[in-house]
């Protein structure tokens, strides 16, 4: 299998996005149409199963595995990645479309993430590209809105981080797989996704974010 397939689809996006402010002109706006096209051509490559193995003190990290369900939301979020560019690419800030770029690129590392270490390093991420979204809106109101949407997802990592470390000291695996909410652990990683995801009753900090 080539290089470039073996490398995760959503690192390719986050730093296609790193490279965005450096652009000038037509280079920029081809880079911002084109850059989710090519995450998307990547996507459409993924094999089913492991793709991707890095070790990690004792253990092995799975930063990359595809299924039929990875891809179709890893597909969606690249489409939505190239729809908000080619909305953004006239209307907004560099530092918003480039932020909004590694929010999708981390959405796609969380899809294929095979293992829990993975995919709490991509949902941190998530949440930094997100706040920073709010941050570069601009005006009284967004300062306070970031804060109080990044305050809720520290708290939602932290819980989904101490569900996490539980979760190994219990298995001694990292694997990320189906999991049933029968002990405090899962418990914990359930409360975490539910309190990043806005769920109520904990929603009441998402509407003055968007």
């Amino acid at each position: 299998m080539a290089a470039i397939e073996t490398f995760p689809p959503g690192l390719v996006l986050i730093l296609g996005a790193l490279a965005v402010p450096f652009l000038r002109g037509a280079a920029r706006k081809a880079w911002i149409l084109v850059l989710p096209l090519i995450v998307l051509g990547l996507v459409w490559r993924v094999p089913d199963g492991t793709v991707l193995t890095v070790s990690f003190l004792d253990y092995t990290l799975t930063p990359f595995t595809g299924d039929a369900l990875s891809r179709l939301f890893a597909i969606i979020f690249s489409i939505m990645a190239f729809a908000g560019g080619l909305y953004a690419i006239n209307h907004c800030r560099v530092a918003e479309i480039t932020a909004a770029f590694v929010y999708a690129g981390s959405a796609i590392g969380v899809v294929y993430a095979g293992d829990m270490v993975t995919l709490f390093l991509f949902w941190e991420v998530m949440a930094l590209g997100s706040t920073t979204v709010l941050l570069t809106a601009g005006g009284r109101q967004a300062a306070p809105a970031a804060m109080r949407y990044f305050t809720m997802h520290i708290m939602g990592g932290s819980l989904l981080l101490v569900g996490i470390i539980a979760q190994i000291d219990a298995t001694g695996s990292i694997a990320f797989a189906a999991m049933k909410p029968d002990s405090f652990s899962t418990w914990m990683i359930l409360v975490g996704f539910l309190v990043n995801a806005a769920a109520p009753p904990l929603a009441a900090w998402l509407p003055d974010a968007y």
